[in-house]
């Protein structure tokens, strides 16, 4: 490396520390999320990524995307500016955002000729607010470095698109000319990336596509409706050949359209001046940006559940790839390879997220069981009021081991299922001791219950007995008198005892049965000795 560039990278180091635009202040300018060193390793910039998505009111806002990819020296950053500008002056209506003839575009780095600028992802350093019915969306424009140059090892291209298709809400193919065989091949590659990634972050994979097709030249007929006439032609070609599913699967989707836009000019190639290129051009470049605007609301970034992500929850995301990338050295040095690897880590990840919650439920099993091993404790909860307790604690998280788990649906869906029937078997064992513990301490109570009151009868006996007994022979109640009373009062000491008995009406009925027999028996003994 050359004095010049160890300065110029040690300049950059020293007054840029958060790799900041260096031509540009802090916030007010694009950051690198992503950087790649002399081998082709990535490099997160945690401190940028918070900044741009997690600070002020960003952070519980939902984001929009605008995500661009393709060749490199083809564009991209260019036409993130010109975005730029249009979002930095969304109360102009007409096309007065463009500025004037001879004003350079200044925002995201780009410049012509055949030297990439953009290395790794970069992406505005704050959010462009674009109000809608339901609030505010926070825009980000993420520009990412040519992820299909062919002097890159592939297994660098494949994490960058990885990094894009988290970043990215409304994904822009950038193509010269027309879809080629390579644009077909790159967007296979990227949508078997986007799928298992959607699988692993729970994110939708590729919730919106363009195709823009620059320098187009085989027709006049350039924006939405050319375009969406070469998309059909395309789809045409594709389809007269075998092995294209997984590319038509998107070309065909609602979410995927096509826009044509001519060559800028030779005078534009060589300045960065917006009057310098040409009207057909500029025409499709007002028209084209204009409508990305108006669309935030409807391409906000969403999990698979077509939940809108905050940017606390994306930026969370972005780390946990990141963090998977620095703990495992996995090989990422083809889509299969890459799809294998991302297979190993939903396994690793789901084997964790359904041990954590079949742990939950035992220990929340547990916690019922030390709870209720006293008489008081156990008898406040009947068995069937404890299986609604365990069956809403069941649900609970398995609803949230749904939303944790990665993969497809399918996949999801059939561990949800083995998981379920695992607390289901904890639930059912633990009932099964339950319910024996909770007729064992119901008996014991009722039983001491029943003793009380046919300790309260005696009492009442004896003191009948003994009042009878002090008073003249003339005035001592007849025994038959002496039956009605104690009769009576069997019969309210009856009715207090069911009050008071626990359980079921006819276990109830059981212990009353024998408690009137007994008071029965006593009555019958005391009026024996009284005649």
């Amino acid at each position: 490396m050359s004095n010049a560039k160890v300065l110029h990278q040690l300049y950059v180091v020293l007054e840029f520390p958060l790799n900041e635009h260096p031509k540009s202040s802090k916030h007010k300018c694009p950051v690198q999320i992503i950087s790649l060193d002399d081998q082709g390793g990535l490099a997160l910039a945690n401190e940028a990524l918070s900044q741009c998505l997690e600070q002020g009111d960003v952070g519980d806002a939902p984001v929009c995307l605008f995500s661009i990819i393709g060749e490199q020296r083809r564009g991209k950053s260019f036409l993130m500016t010109c975005l730029l500008r249009q979002l930095q002056n969304q109360e102009d209506k007409d096309a007065s955002w463009m500025g004037s003839d001879d004003e350079p575009l200044e925002g995201f780095e780009w410049r012509s000729g055949p030297e990439t600028v953009t290395k790794g992802v970069w992406m505005w350093g704050e959010p462009l607010w674009v109000q809608v019915p339901q609030g505010k969306v926070a825009v980000f424009l993420v520009d990412t470095e040519g992820s299909m140059d062919l002097q890159r090892q592939l297994e660098t291209s494949i994490k960058l698109s990885v990094f894009s298709i988290l970043l990215s809400s409304y994904q822009i193919f950038n193509i010269l000319s027309e879809f080629k065989l390579v644009d077909q091949d790159y967007l296979e590659m990227f949508i078997t990336v986007a799928e298992e990634v959607g699988k692993n972050f729970n994110i939708y994979p590729v919730q919106h596509l363009d195709l823009l097709i620059r320098d187009w030249q085989h027709t006049s007929t350039y924006g939405v409706e050319g375009g969406q006439e070469h998309l059909k032609r395309v789809i045409k070609d594709l389809e007269s050949l075998p092995g294209n599913d997984l590319v038509l699967k998107v070309l065909k989707a609602a979410e995927t359209q096509c826009y044509l836009m001519p060559h800028p000019g030779t005078r534009f190639t060589r300045s960065n001046r917006l009057g310098d290129f040409e009207k057909d051009f500029q025409d499709c470049l007002k028209d084209y940006v204009t409508t990305l605007v108006a669309l935030p609301a409807k391409h906000v970034r969403k999990d698979s559940n077509g939940h809108a992500l905050t940017g606390k929850q994306l930026a969370m995301k972005i780390r946990d790839f990141f963090q998977f990338l620095e703990e495992n050295h996995y090989d990422f040095s083809s889509p299969v390879k890459m799809a294998e690897t991302l297979a190993n880590m939903r396994e690793q990840v789901n084997r964790k997220t359904i041990d954590i919650i079949k742990g939950e439920y035992s220990e929340f099993v547990l916690h019922q069981d030390r709870d209720t091993q006293t008489e008081t404790h156990c008898l406040n909860i009947s068995p069937t009021e404890m299986q609604k307790k365990l069956e809403e604690k069941c649900q609970e998280l398995l609803e949230r081991c749904r939303g944790e788990l990665l993969g497809d649906e399918q996949q999801k869906e059939a561990l949800v299922q083995d998981v379920g029937q695992e607390l289901r078997q904890m639930m059912e064992g633990f009932m099964s001791t339950y319910e024996w513990r909770f007729k064992e301490m119901e008996n014991a109570a009722n039983r001491t219950i029943k003793d009380k009151f046919k300790q309260q009868y005696k009492n009442y006996i004896t003191d009948q007995g003994q009042e009878n007994k002090a008073r003249l022979p003339c005035r001592r109640v007849k025994p038959r008198k002496m039956r009605q009373r104690l009769k009576k009062k069997s019969q309210e000491l009856l009715q207090q005892c069911e009050e008071e008995l626990r359980g079921a009406r006819d276990r109830k009925q059981a212990v009353l049965r024998d408690l009137e027999q007994e008071l029965t028996e006593q009555m019958d003994d005391f009026l024996s000795n009284l005649e």
